[in-house]
């Protein structure tokens, strides 16, 4: 375990204010949601959460990695901004099936083969690489495949059925999330170099971006 230079005072301080923009956030987030869910979850797919709990967890994992490799300041930051969001999602998917609201569907199925599918083809690509599946990149690929290929199915079901049921702010409130990880992963990157857990991590959320990005234009288009 090595320590890791400290960033200047300017970008410590935007560092510092991403992280409690990451903390407004989530509860912003995971708090609309949870309400909303309290009425309907008309376009929501239990699977989605549920992977979209994965995921989290996975990056968790990447960026506790990373702060026990090289601890600082920013990277304690981001393995908090993570828990935060693990436990507001949590929350949401707990009151979906406190509720019982359309708690598994022929999409939920959908989603659940084709990340099996994705999780198959990440497990092949490692072995061709020769990585294990420990390895940063190999379990950002796991990732990626928890968040990127259940929100594709959940466009696909908002575009069917309508979005009622994901909340307005949650969307808004992802979009600025996800950014505002990415920037604290670039001042983790820039603080302590390419780092492969905290690449990793990056990928995964270039990725939830992406996807999310799509789902946002057939909420709004629908």
């Amino acid at each position: 375990m090595t320590e890791t230079d400290p960033l200047p005072a300017p970008r410590q301080l935007l560092a510092d204010l991403f992280f409690l923009l990451q903390l407004a956030l989530a509860l912003i987030s995971g708090g609309s949601q949870f309400l909303r869910l309290l009425t309907t979850s008309q376009g929501v797919n239990t699977s989605w959460l549920a992977s979209w709990l994965a995921f989290l967890l996975i990056n968790l994992t990447l960026t506790l990695r990373a702060h026990r490799r090289q601890p600082s300041r920013v990277t304690l930051q981001t393995v908090l901004t993570y828990s935060s969001w693990t436990v507001v999602i949590a929350a949401d998917l707990g009151v979906m099936l406190w509720r019982e609201l359309e708690v598994w569907d022929r999409l939920d199925t959908l989603t659940a083969a084709a990340v099996g599918g994705g999780l198959c083809l990440t497990g092949c690509t490692a072995r061709w690489r020769r990585l294990p599946l420990s390895d940063p990149l190999v379990f950002a690929g796991v990732g990626v495949c928890f968040i990127a290929l259940p929100q594709l199915v959940l466009s696909y079901k908002i575009f069917q059925v309508g979005g009622a049921g994901l909340a307005g702010a949650m969307l808004l409130a992802g979009h600025v999330g996800i950014l505002t990880r990415l920037g604290q992963l670039w001042f983790a990157l820039r603080e302590a170099g390419w780092d492969r857990n905290r690449l990793g991590a990056a990928l995964g959320e270039l990725a939830n971006e992406i996807t999310w990005i799509l789902v946002s234009l057939v909420w709004l288009w629908h």
